[in-house]
C-alpha cells in the first residue's frame, strides 16, 4: 500500500514540460540522455546542448559536461531508444529509483525497529511533499538515494550473514555511490561504526574491508583522473565550499534549517516528530543513525555555498529524517507510557502529520510551475527552424529554454559570459547562430531596438519572439 501511494503521488504532473523548479540543472541532465540518441552513445565524452564556457578562458565547442558518471542519463537514453525521447520517461527512471529505496529503507528499519517503525518510516518517504516532488526529476539524486541506501543494506547483512552475494552486493552499491556525488562519501562514518561495532579492532585483519576499499573508491578515483584531461568540459566547482564565506553566519543557519528543514521538508510541525525519534535512547541501533544524521550535517557544512545555493542540496537527509520521524512516531503510537493517554497521543500524531503536509506543500506546490512561455517557444523554433540551426536563448544562463528548443547553441543574459548586446550577436553568428529567441524582451532597450532594426522575427506572442539571424543585415 506504501508503495502504491507513492506511486500514486509521484504521477502527478509527470508528463509536463521540462521547465519546472530547478529545471536549469535537470535541462543538462536530460540534455546529456537526448545527446546520447543524437550523436551516439559515449559514456566518457557526455555533452549537453550548451557551448557556453564552464570555466571562463576554455572554450567548450564540444558540449562537454563532466560531472559525476552519467551512470543515470545512460539508463534514461536505454529508456529513449526504446520509447522515443520523452521527458516523461526520465522521471519514470527517477520515479522507479525512488520506489526501490521506500523498500531499502524499509528493510533497513525493519532490522532494527520491527514492522510498525519501518512502515511509518517508509510512509514518511512516499508522502513529504519535498521528497515527492524531487522523487520525479530528471536528476541523478532519487538514484544516488537508491545506492546509498542499498549499500547501508547490504552492509548490514553481510556483516550479519558473512555471506558472499551480500558482501558482492554491497561492494557493486558502494562503488557506484561513491562514484556519483559527493555526500556519499561522507556515509563511510556510519560505515566504519557498523564495521567497529562487528569487528573491533580487529578490523585491520579483515581482508574484505581492504578488497571493499579499492573496489568502492576504485571508479571515482579512475572518473577523476579521465576528466582532468577534458577541463574545459568541468564546471567550476570550488564556489561550492564558502562562497562569500557563508558558513556559520546567519544566513547559513536560516536557509538550511529553517527554510529547508523547518518549512520545505518538515513543513514546521514535523521538527516534533524528528526531535522526539532523536532523543530516545538508542537501543539495537546505537549511534549508527545519529552517525548517519551526523555525517550529512558534516556534508551540509563542508559544502555551505551548494547547501545554501541550491535546495537539492538536502535531499540526502530525506532518508535519515524519515527513519528518525518514524522512530518517534512509532514511540508516540505504540509504546506504553505512565500518565500518558494513547487517544490523545494518535490525535497529537495525526494533526502534527496533518499540518506538517500542508504547510509542506504549500510552498512545494509551486514547485511544479512552469515558467512562463519557456516550453511553448521552445516547441515554436523546434517546429519553424532546420534541424541543424544553432540557436541563442537570451534568457540568462538558464539552459531551460535551450534544452526545449531541442536545439544545441548558447545561454546569453543574464550571469551569462554572453550578455544581451548587439557584439554578442555578432559574435556568434561567426559561429553558426542563426536564430535568437527569448522569453523576456524589451522592445524599447537598446539591445531590443538592435534587433528589431536588423533581424527578421520569425514569430511574436505575448510570450516569446523569435529572430532569424541567417537573414539579418549584418550577415550580408
Amino acid at each position: 500500500m506504501v508503495l502504491l501511494l507513492a506511486l500514486s503521488l509521484r504521477l502527478y504532473k509527470l508528463d509536463i514540460p521540462l521547465a519546472d523548479h530547478h529545471s536549469w540543472r535537470q535541462s543538462d541532465t536530460a540534455a546529456f540522455a537526448r545527446n546520447y540518441i543524437k550523436e551516439g552513445w559515449n559514456f566518457f565524452l557526455p555533452k549537453i546542448d550548451n557551448m557556453v564556457p564552464l570555466n571562463t578562458g576554455l572554450p567548450n565547442d564540444q558540449r562537454l559536461f563532466l560531472v559525476e558518471p552519467p551512470v543515470y542519463n545512460s539508463l534514461v537514453a536505454g529508456i529513449y531508444s526504446v520509447l522515443g525521447v520523452n521527458i516523461k520517461w526520465a522521471r519514470l527512471v527517477s520515479l522507479i529509483f525512488s520506489l526501490g529505496s521506500i523498500i531499502f529503507l524499509y528493510l533497513i528499519v525493519k532490522h532494527y525497529f520491527g514492522e510498525k517503525a519501518a512502515l511509518l518510516s517508509a510512509l514518511f518517504f512516499a508522502i513529504l511533499p519535498f521528497n515527492v516532488f524531487y522523487s520525479r526529476v530528471v536528476l541523478p539524486e532519487p538514484m544516488i538515494l537508491f545506492l546509498t541506501l542499498g549499500m547501508f543494506y547490504f552492509c548490514l547483512r553481510w556483516l550479519e550473514t558473512d555471506s558472499w552475494p551480500t558482501y558482492i552486493l554491497f561492494v557493486i552499491f558502494s562503488s557506484l555511490s561513491f562514484s556519483q556525488k559527493s555526500f556519499p562519501l561522507f556515509l563511510n562514518l556510519p560505515i566504519f561504526y557498523l564495521v567497529f561495532k562487528k569487528f573491533g579492532f580487529s578490523f585491520l585483519k579483515q581482508w574484505k574491508l581492504y578488497l571493499w576499499l579499492v573496489a568502492a573508491f576504485l571508479p571515482i578515483i579512475s572518473w577523476r583522473m579521465w576528466i582532468s584531461r577534458f577541463p574545459e568540459g568541468i564546471p567550476s566547482n570550488l564556489w561550492l565550499f564558502n562562497r562569500d564565506n557563508i558558513r556559520f553566519k546567519g544566513a547559513f543557519f536560516y536557509w538550511i534549517f529553517a527554510e529547508r528543514v523547518g518549512k520545505l521538508i518538515l513543513g514546521y510541525w514535523g521538527t516534533a516528530l524528528l526531535m522526539l525519534g532523536l532523543i530516545i535512547k538508542p537501543k539495537k541501533e546505537g549511534w549508527f543513525f545519529h552517525l548517519w544524521l551526523l555525517s550529512l550535517l558534516i556534508f551540509v557544512t563542508v559544502f555551505a555555498a551548494g547547501s545554501v545555493t541550491h535546495d537539492y542540496y538536502q535531499i540526502p537527509l530525506i532518508p535519515i529524517f524519515c527513519i528518525f520521524l518514524g522512530k518517534g512516531s512509532s514511540w508516540l503510537l505504540f509504546e506504553r507510557h505512565e500518565g500518558v493517554s494513547k487517544f490523545l497521543a494518535a490525535i497529537c500524531f495525526f494533526v502534527i502529520v496533518g499540518f506538517s503536509l500542508a504547510f509542506s506543500w504549500y510552498d512545494v506546490r509551486g514547485f511544479y510551475n512552469i515558467q512562463g512561455g519557456v516550453d511553448l517557444a521552445g516547441v515554436a523554433v523546434d517546429e519553424l527552424t532546420p534541424k541543424n540551426s544553432l540557436v541563442i536563448t537570451g534568457d540568462s544562463n538558464d539552459a531551460t529554454l535551450l534544452y526545449n528548443t531541442n536545439r544545441w547553441g548558447w545561454t546569453a543574459g543574464h550571469v551569462s559570459l554572453y550578455p544581451n548586446t548587439q557584439q554578442t550577436i555578432q559574435d556568434l553568428q561567426l559561429k553558426g547562430a542563426s536564430v535568437y529567441v527569448t522569453t523576456k524582451f524589451d522592445r524599447n532597450s537598446q539591445f531590443g531596438k538592435y534587433l528589431l532594426e536588423n533581424y527578421p522575427i520569425l514569430k511574436e506572442t505575448d510570450q516569446y519572439i523569435i529572430f532569424n539571424l541567417k537573414e539579418g543585415l549584418n550577415t550580408k
